[in-house]
Order: C-alpha cells, then structure tokens, then sequence
C-alpha cells in the first residue's frame, strides 16, 4: 500500500527547502512576471499549495470548491510560509484520521462547463503529488534559468536521511 503520509511529508519537507531558496533571492525575483503556467515564481508556489487545500481540504471534505485565497493575496515568501503552516496542519490532521475505507471516498468537482466530475480520496492523493511535482520541476528550471542552485532533494534522499535520524 502506497503510504500518502511518508509522500506529503516529502514534499512538506522539498517545499521548505523552495521557501528557504525563496528567502534568498531579491523579492522581485520572486514576484516577477516570468510567463510560467502562472505568472511568477511565487503564485506557481501558491498553486501548489492551493491544489492541497482545495483538493483535501474542501473538496474531499465536501464543504466547497476551494479557498477564496487567490494568489495576488500574497506579497512575500513570509506570507506564503504562513499559508503552507496552515495547510499542513490540515494535512496532517486528515492523515491523522484517514481510515483504508476513505480512500475508496467520492470527491466531486464541478468543471468550468458544469459537469459534475468523481473521483476517489485515493485518486486525488496521487493526483495532488503529481502536480506538486509537475510545478516543482517548473520552479527549478526557472532558477537554473536564473543561475540559481535548485534545492533538490530527491525522495530516496529524503527516506535514507530520515532512516538515520530515527
């Protein structure tokens, strides 16, 4: 069985490390208008945290489409850190509650055309990692582009460090 929690623990651990280089750059560089899938660095980050939020922590919890956070709503990697605290507690109290029978859960989302789409909690738990990386590999690039070092972590990495501190 694939274990959701060890994979949101990566990225909650890859995503520190973005934030960190974030911190880094001069803060134009993170809101500059880059033509990305979004337009800057920040609001790509932003997405990936929203698509957590939206996908787990509304839809999944049938209480709405998403936050009515919209990424001009933050200025700074300090506010975008604020955000990624709150999510990830979010994160870790479903895990902390999550039982082998929601997996198989409905999760409905309602397309732009209005046709009502279903998946299951176990879809959308593969589904948010595959953006998360989609958009992190976006982010690197971005800073290679930028001649600035990509904070990579690969997951093995991430599991044999962690092994050595238990």
């Amino acid at each position: 069985m694939v274990d959701y929690k060890e994979m949101f623990e990566y990225f909650k651990n890859q995503r520190a490390k973005l934030i960190e280089a974030l911190e880094k750059l001069p803060q134009e560089q993170f809101t500059e208008e880059r033509d990305l899938s979004f337009p800057s660095i920040k609001d790509v980050l932003v997405h990936t945290v929203m698509v957590e939020d939206n996908w787990l922590h509304y839809r999944a919890a049938g209480i709405g489409a998403g936050t009515s956070l919209k990424p001009e709503d933050f200025k700074s990697p300090a506010d975008v850190k604020k955000y990624i605290a709150e999510v990830d507690s979010k994160t870790d109290k479903l895990f902390g509650r999550m039982t082998e029978n929601e997996l198989r859960k409905d999760v409905k989302r309602t397309t732009q055309d209005g046709k009502v789409e279903t998946y299951s909690l176990e879809q959308i738990l593969y589904h948010v990692p595959i953006e998360i990386i989609y958009h992190f590999g976006e982010i690197f690039a971005e800073f290679w582009k930028m001649n600035v070092d990509a904070p990579y972590y690969s997951y093995l990495a991430y599991s044999r460090d962690k092994k050595k501190t238990r």
